[in-house]
């Protein structure tokens, strides 16, 4: 899985943002992320999977508990799916 449209993202007034750029990214608005989505989105620009997203994510913060981790990938991937974000 990965993005379907292209996204930039900025840290802005302390918060990191994802917007969707180009003609035909088809999503409007904007994505706030905690530095954990921000993680997660920056994997999804390649096609990669659940797993492997976690086992980056695990390197990273090695001291979050893989049930949190879980939780957050889950969770981002969930709601860019229902949002057709994903291919």
């Amino acid at each position: 899985m990965k993005l379907k449209c292209k996204f930039i993202v900025n840290n802005v007034a302390g918060e990191n943002i994802a917007v969707a750029v180009g003609k035909n990214s088809g999503f409007k608005g904007y994505i706030r992320l905690n530095e954990t989505g921000k993680d997660i989105f920056e994997l999804l620009e390649k096609d990669t999977t659940r797993e492997k997203i976690i086992e980056s994510l695990k390197k990273k913060y090695p001291d979050a508990a893989e049930a949190e981790l879980e939780e957050s990938v889950d969770g981002i991937i969930g709601k860019l799916d229902s949002a057709g974000l994903l291919i």
